[in-house]
């Protein structure tokens, strides 16, 4: 597996003790998030809104998931 470069990684959505979205940019303008799972190329996900807990949240779906915002962590490591 390569290197992740920590520095181009803004925040992290954690699925299990092994595994975690990585979200590299939002373009609101666009309404898009750069995201991927490690060792993937990352790609353009809409923003959506989904129900969660009867309350609609707003987040994109990588894949099967639906990562909601509010479970972003906001990532410092990369920061010189």
């Amino acid at each position: 597996m390569e290197a992740i470069d920590l520095k181009s990684i803004i925040g992290f959505f954690p699925i299990c003790n092994a595994g975690a979205v990585l979200v590299y940019q939002i373009d609101y303008g666009e309404e898009r998030v750069l995201a991927s799972m490690p060792g993937e190329p990352p790609e353009w996900c809409k923003l959506i809104e989904e129900p969660v807990d009867g309350e609609l949240e707003l987040g994109f779906s990588l894949g099967s998931f639906f990562i909601p915002f509010a479970g972003v962590e906001r990532f410092y490591g990369g920061v010189e």
